[in-house]
């Protein structure tokens, strides 16, 4: 499989409210104080927009523009209008060229992501790795016993060195 083998990769899957923006974030933040560059790909379960109405951009894409571009001195962004529902990895990796670490949060369907699995007990929510292939790691505030390693959500260096690694 191509993706992985060229950058790390890891997903962070859990339900709803389990924690999973904040662990992505504060992994992003952990690997940036190391001079380690990170891509985060989110994945969203609804259509979304990152241009508005009354905007060029806007008026641009929904006159048919297939890709749209902004950039100024300190952003890019790039619109694609999806032809599928398909999503291409390889394509994911290659828009993410230059980073050191990919993140991927969401995507627990994808069978050959390695993933990180937060979970918080309040939720009382059945467990993802029971399920979902390729759960390496759990994060949770629980102190139940598990089948995989765990760890609690505060322990970012030791998560940070499970991927660094290739523990998981």
């Amino acid at each position: 499989m191509y993706y992985g083998d060229v950058v790390k990769t890891i997903a962070v899957i859990g339900w709803k409210n389990s924690g999973k923006t904040t662990l992505v974030s504060n992994l992003v933040k952990f690997f940036d104080s190391q001079d380690i560059s990170v891509g985060v790909i989110k994945h969203a379960h609804h259509s979304f927009d990152i241009d508005h109405p009354n905007t060029d951009s806007y008026k641009i894409r929904k006159s048919g523009a297939y890709k749209t571009t902004i950039i100024s001195e300190n952003r890019l962004a790039h619109i694609e209008e999806k032809k599928n529902n398909e999503i291409n990895f390889n394509e994911l990796i290659n828009l993410n060229s230059g980073c050191d670490i990919l993140i991927f949060e969401g995507f627990k369907k994808i069978d050959s992501l390695k993933k990180i699995e937060v979970r918080l007990k309040q939720n009382n929510k059945q467990a993802l790795y029971n399920t979902i292939k390729n759960v390496k790691l759990l994060i949770t505030d629980d102190n139940e016993s598990h089948p995989i390693k765990t760890l609690n959500h505060n322990q970012i260096d030791l998560i940070a060195g499970e991927i660094l690694n290739d523990k998981l």
